[in-house]
């Protein structure tokens, strides 16, 4: 009986390190990780030594695209997925009227390396904030990127007024909670075929200091909807969201690693 107990207690611990090891590998947690598990992560991109810029897109360019993806869905050619649903959504929240009423200040082209370093492919990604404001001072935010070789997309919109240092009207933003500044991000996200379906989320914090890791949040609900709808992940994901880290979001203390 002593040994059965024994083989029985090994089988156990067996298959709890087989099941240890296989979530540590399907969270990847390593250089060569299939995705973050953390901020710190999320932002320090794997294959970002590997990533170089191809082509910034001059303003004849950039209004050209601008008026593609308006009127054809489309940017470099490319089905840009939900633009129509997330345009309509900030039409319908009064902050824009056409996509010819953001400021695309980024359009450029770009070579990307997977984390394991053995897939590349250039994107085409793209972002600028609403030329008009809306209540308590916030604006929208519309970022996306098309993917050449595989011929995907994402677009995202936010409504915040977490703006850019130079669009903040003052040193901390209008609306307050509890005597303290209140920092609101609700975010607009596309979900692929076969649903099809512009997906919505908030977060939100008051007082600059009380939500250090904010971005992680932002970024954890929306893994969370692909892992509701079943959408399965891809390496470029990663890219995207560190590319949308640094350059919409990264001046407002957003990582603290103390």
């Amino acid at each position: 009986m002593k040994h059965k107990k024994v083989l029985a207690a090994s089988l156990l611990v067996a298959a709890i390190l087989v099941s240890s090891v296989g979530f540590t590998l399907m969270q990847g947690q390593s250089a060569g990780a299939t995705e973050p598990t953390s901020l710190s992560d999320l932002i320090n991109y794997p294959g970002v030594d590997k990533t170089y810029i191809v082509h910034e897109l001059n303003s004849i360019e950039t209004l050209v695209e601008v008026s593609n993806l308006e009127n054809h869905g489309t940017v470099r050619g490319i089905v840009v997925d939900g633009a129509s649903a997330v345009r309509q959504k900030l039409i319908d929240k009064g902050y824009i009227t056409s996509f010819a009423d953001i400021s695309f200040d980024v359009f450029v082209d770009i070579n990307i390396t997977s984390p394991d370093g053995l897939d590349s492919q250039t994107v085409t990604a793209f972002k600028g904030w609403s030329k008009a404001s809306g209540p308590n001072g916030t604006k929208a935010l519309v970022a996306g990127a098309v993917m050449w070789v595989q011929n995907k997309s994402i677009i995202m919109a936010t409504i915040t007024n977490v703006l850019p240092p130079e669009q903040m009207p003052g040193v901390d933003p209008f609306i307050i909670w509890n005597a303290e500044p209140a920092f609101i991000v609700d975010m607009y996200s596309w979900v692929p075929s076969p649903w099809s379906r512009l997906i919505y989320w908030t977060y939100w914090w008051y007082d600059s200091h009380k939500a250090p890791n904010w971005f992680w949040g932002v970024y954890w609900n929306w893994r969370t909807y692909l892992q509701y709808y079943s959408v399965t992940w891809t390496w470029w994901y990663w890219w995207w969201w560190h590319w949308y880290y640094w350059r919409c979001w990264y001046w407002w203390s957003t990582y603290w690693p103390y």
